[in-house]
């Protein structure tokens, strides 16, 4: 706080728990998602084909079927000293290459092996380049499409690269804390949840970040392992974006960073 802040001006933050989500929390998780992109140019872009509440709609089909798979932990910022009030974040932590139950003596031993001969360390996969863009169809100009096809394709690149067969690593699917309780340390608790995990068990984890979600990795440690960048506007088939307030302006440039996080 500046010596010029009125005291009406200090954000108190809140107490809260984190706790696993239950089936009840679904719509208060897809809710505070859809809130989160609400000023997220790609998402608002995809939203002029495929509806408004796309976004919203598919955070809840997805954050559903997550409670029947043990490789997913699913987490919520439960508002409250004890975690008794309403739900104000969310985290989707994906575990990768853990022991698997019944598994013989040497099968567990094959695991290992493999897991060793992998890379241990960031700087061995740092700023790896995406691959090219997907193109239109000759003479047609690009759409949502290839850039879905895109961001796809650049996905299962760094997959490949951040999780190879063989590994054993923790990674977030997905971070969302309600906009009225941002910077108060949420995030960071969510975060912190699976990283504590991962320096417990000497495994690294990565993340694949939207453009305005990247600070908060790189506070928890994450570093810059690639990333993929495009302009919107090739994309947008001469649609701007529109303000809501009777103007409009580009899309502008848009970039995913691929982040990795080496234990401690």
């Amino acid at each position: 706080m500046s010596a010029q802040e009125p005291a009406s001006h200090v954000k108190t933050k809140v107490p809260f728990k984190i706790v696993r989500a239950t089936l009840e929390d679904v719509d208060a998780i897809a809710d505070i998602s859809g809130d989160c992109f609400l000023t997220d140019s790609h998402t608002l872009l995809k939203a002029v084909w495929k509806g408004k509440d796309f976004h919203r709609e598919g955070s809840r089909d997805y954050v559903r079927s997550l409670f029947s798979n043990p490789r997913i932990d699913l987490l919520v910022a439960r508002k409250g000293v004890d975690g008794e009030d309403k739900v104000i974040g969310s985290i989707i932590w994906a575990k990768c290459g853990y022991p698997v139950p019944g598994a013989t003596q040497e099968e567990e031993a094959a695991r290992i092996i493999k897991r060793d001969s992998l890379p241990k360390t960031s700087s061995l996969v740092r700023l790896a380049p995406p691959p090219a863009p997907v193109q239109a169809p000759e003479g047609q100009p690009l759409t949502i499409k290839e850039l879905e096809e895109t961001t796809n394709q650049t996905m299962n690149h760094y997959v490949q690269l951040l999780m190879p067969e063989g590994c054993q690593c923790r990674f977030v699917c997905g971070m969302s804390v309600a906009p009225a309780y941002q910077g108060q340390g949420i995030g960071s608790a969510l975060l912190k949840w699976g990283t504590d995990l991962a320096d417990k068990d000497q495994v690294y984890s990565w993340v694949s970040s939207s453009m305005g979600g990247w600070p908060a990795y790189a506070n928890a440690g994450f570093v810059e392992v690639g990333r993929l960048e495009l302009n919107l506007d090739d994309y947008a088939q001469g649609i701007k974006w529109d303000q809501g307030d009777g103007s409009e302006k580009d899309w502008g440039t848009y970039y995913w960073p691929y982040m990795r996080r080496d234990p401690k």
